[in-house]
C-alpha cells in the first residue's frame, strides 16, 4: 500500500505534468513555442506585505483581548466553585443554590461572550484580508498579463524544484507593499 505522502506527491507531478502538456499543446506543438512561467509563494508574499502584517497584528491583539476578558470569567466561575465546594461541607444543599445559580450565570456568559467575540473575530477577519487578497490576485494578473506570462503557479501547491530565476514571490512583496494596498484603514 502506498504512502499518503507518496501518492500526494504524484498527484501533484500528474496535475503540473498535465498543466504544462495543456499549455504546450494550447501555444502551438511542443518545443517550437515556448511559454513563459512563474511561481508565487503567496504566503510569504502575504508575510512580507505591511497591510497583511498590520492586519494580521490588529487581528491578534484582539483575540489577546477577547482571551484576557474569557479569561477573567474563567477565574470568577472558578472562584465560586471553590467557595461553594467550601461551603458546601458545612450547609444544606439550598443554602449552596445560589453559589450554583451564580456559576450558571456566568458559564452562561462566558459561553455566550466567547461566541461572540469569536464571530466578530472572523468578521474582522474577513474585512482586513479579503481586500488584501483581491489586491494580490489583481497584482498577479496584471504583472501576468503586462509581462507575458502564460501561467504563474502557486509555488507550495504544485512544484517540488524551480529554478529561482521562476520564483516571483520575492518581485510580489515589492509590489504589494508599493502599492496603495486597501486593507489600511484606521481602526
Amino acid at each position: 500500500m502506498k504512502s499518503l505522502r507518496l501518492c500526494a506527491r504524484e498527484a501533484r507531478l500528474t496535475l503540473l505534468f498535465t498543466i504544462v502538456i495543456a499549455f504546450s499543446f494550447s501555444t502551438g506543438s511542443m518545443g517550437q513555442e515556448a511559454f513563459k512561467i512563474g511561481v508565487i509563494n503567496t504566503e510569504e508574499v502575504l508575510k512580507g506585505s505591511e497591510a497583511a502584517t498590520k492586519a494580521t497584528e490588529t487581528l491578534r491583539a484582539a483575540g489577546e483581548r477577547l482571551q484576557n476578558k474569557l479569561q477573567e470569567k474563567a477565574d470568577a466561575i472558578r472562584t465560586l466553585q471553590e467557595q461553594k465546594a467550601k461551603t458546601e461541607l458545612f450547609v444544606e444543599d439550598a443554602q449552596t443554590a445560589d453559589l450554583d445559580n451564580q456559576i450558571l450565570q456566568i458559564q452562561q456568559e462566558y459561553q455566550r461572550e466567547r461566541e461572540i467575540g469569536q464571530q466578530a473575530l472572523i468578521e474582522k477577519e474577513r474585512e482586513l484580508l479579503e481586500p488584501i487578497y483581491k489586491s494580490l490576485e489583481d497584482v498577479i494578473i496584471n504583472v501576468g498579463k503586462s509581462e507575458n506570462y502564460d501561467i504563474i503557479l502557486e509555488k507550495r501547491l504544485i512544484t517540488l524544484y524551480v529554478k529561482e530565476e521562476y520564483d516571483l514571490t520575492n518581485k510580489f512583496i515589492d509590489l504589494m507593499n508599493a502599492s496603495n494596498e486597501p486593507g489600511e484603514k484606521s481602526e
